[in-house]
């Protein structure tokens, strides 16, 4: 099969394992986000973008799909189809780099990961940076297999100015929609500085073109960055302030999700254990031999290997001054881990390499089968058709975080039956005068986003003063609902489980 035909099977394995349930997922807090910012004018958007510590790209994107309708596979439809894009990226770089067996591994074991697959089900900005960042990693790759072109003078004849003007404008594009791209910036900039400092020859003409290039770059993205720092006011350290703390749990439990094909929680540190345990030690093994039987001294090899320590050393050293280690900022880390797999396949003898992909596809596939059915987010879905269906004219909706409502009514708005401001709080002192005076309260609790601002003890102690519950429900891993009532008024009835 030609390179043509290998690269189309890539990307088409890695569109239908995007598109595949696309919309059958709830959206969680930062989907709300993307929902709610796309909708708005290219200003305002923008605005409201910078305002949150967020580069606007995605969003202005993202917004072209808003008229198109707003349910969860609308919305999510360009990150299914930037990662799909993103697997035939990685086949077209490591094609480059090894051949055509070693990018078809490469491309297939980035369209089966759990962890690739669930962001690209996610209305969010991840797979558009990790498609930016492998096209620019992928001209780095073809600038520096010849240094000596790469040095000569952009407007000279034979000079590696395209490879030059792809970096430079996939670099600014990722850098405009994501800021943890500032790490591939500085893979980028090592990778090329390394390479000028093993030419002497072709050392002069290649920082001349790095400080050519770069400077274009910052010329691109400092304007996002100052206008970002004048509207939080200088406070552009608060939008981490969320990230958990690191410790061993967390640190395993993402190298599992980013690297080793394990099946994860999108808003908690949680590996779920279903899926082929072996699977993440084989390609774990096949990364390993890729690096060690790679060229050492290629400038274009090295560009691969330090884009691939440099985000998650570099996370793990911000994290020692402020916690920034989450799976999602290490999500274009994981295709160059890929592509060193797929090089160890392809240094295997022709028949063993086979034999392996063979099996790899085959457990990738029963790997990733689990993640579809795993409940990645919390359902808020479930629990808002639960309550609306069974909540009482004059009862009170009590929540520990306003979020909730807010996920809610996304699914009730659909059916223009929102849950009014007037209905709910999260003053628990509220509640209980609410239930003295002879109203039901419904106390509801679970997972909005990352950080769990109120655990489920704490919520526990806040409904304590409501008397004992006359119902309790759960719904799914993450939701809990009670029901509290005057004396003498009947329990409201939930359904074990929400619907539509």
């Amino acid at each position: 099969m030609t390179d043509l035909g290998l690269g189309l099977l890539v990307v088409l394995a890695g569109l239908v394992t995007r598109l595949y349930g696309l919309g059958d997922k709830p959206y969680w807090l930062d989907e709300v986000t993307t929902l709610h910012r796309s909708a708005l004018p290219a200003r305002a958007m923008i605005r409201d973008s910078l305002s949150f510590h967020h580069l606007p790209l995605y969003f202005l994107i993202s917004g072209w799909f808003i008229p198109h309708g707003t349910d969860e596979a609308t919305l999510r439809l360009p990150a299914a189809l930037f990662g799909a894009v993103s697997c035939l990226l990685l086949f077209g770089l490591t094609r480059t780099l090894g051949g055509r067996r070693a990018a078809l591994g490469a491309g297939l074991l980035l369209a089966l990961s759990p962890f690739q697959v669930q962001y690209g089900q996610e209305a969010r900005s991840y797979t558009l940076v990790i498609s930016f960042i492998l096209l620019g990693l992928w001209a780095l790759v073809v600038a520096l297999r010849e240094p000596s072109r790469a040095a000569l003078p952009l407007h000279r004849a034979g000079s590696a100015w395209r490879a030059w003007l792809v970096y430079g404008l996939a670099t600014t594009a990722a850098l405009d929609t994501l800021s943890v791209a500032l790490f591939w910036l500085a893979a980028g900039l090592i990778a090329l500085l390394a390479a000028a400092w093993r030419d002497a020859a072709a050392r002069r003409g290649l920082l001349v073109n790095v400080a050519i290039v770069h400077a274009a770059v910052l010329a691109c993205y400092l304007p996002w960055i100052v206008a970002m720092h004048r509207l939080t006011k200088g406070d552009m350290g608060s939008g981490l302030d969320w990230v958990p703390p690191l410790n061993w749990e967390r640190l395993w439990t993402t190298i599992q999700a980013v690297y080793l094909l394990r099946t994860t929680s999108l808003i908690a540190f949680h590996t779920f254990p279903d899926g082929v345990a072996w699977l993440g030690g084989m390609v774990c093994a096949l990364a390993l031999f890729g690096l060690w039987r790679v060229p050492r001294r290629q400038p274009a090899m090295t560009a691969a290997k330090i884009a691939l320590v440099t985000l998650p050393a570099g996370l793990l050293v911000a994290s020692l001054v402020s916690s920034v280690w989450m799976p999602r900022y290490l999500a274009w880390s994981g295709p160059i881990f890929f592509l060193f797999a797929g090089l160890g396949l392809g240094c295997l003898p022709r028949n063993l390499s086979f034999g392996v992909l063979a099996v790899m596809i085959v457990a990738g596939v029963a790997n990733l089968l689990p993640y579809y059915r795993l409940e990645t987010k919390p359902l808020w879905n479930d629990a808002a058709m639960m309550l609306r269906g069974s909540l009482p004219a004059d009862a009170l909706l009590l929540t520990d975080d306003p979020g909730a409502i807010d996920m809610m009514n996304v699914r009730l708005q659909r059916l223009a039956d929102p849950f009014p401001d007037e209905l709910w709080t999260d003053d628990a002192t509220r509640a209980l005068q609410s239930l003295h005076d002879g109203h039901p309260v419904l106390a509801v609790h679970g997972r909005v986003g990352q950080a769990d601002h109120t655990p489920l003890s704490a919520f526990l102690d806040m409904v304590a003063p409501l008397g004992a519950p006359c119902m309790t429900r759960t719904v799914g891993l993450d939701i809990i609902i009670e029901a509290f009532t005057p004396d003498g008024r009947p329990c409201p009835t939930t359904p074990e489980t929400g619907g539509a």
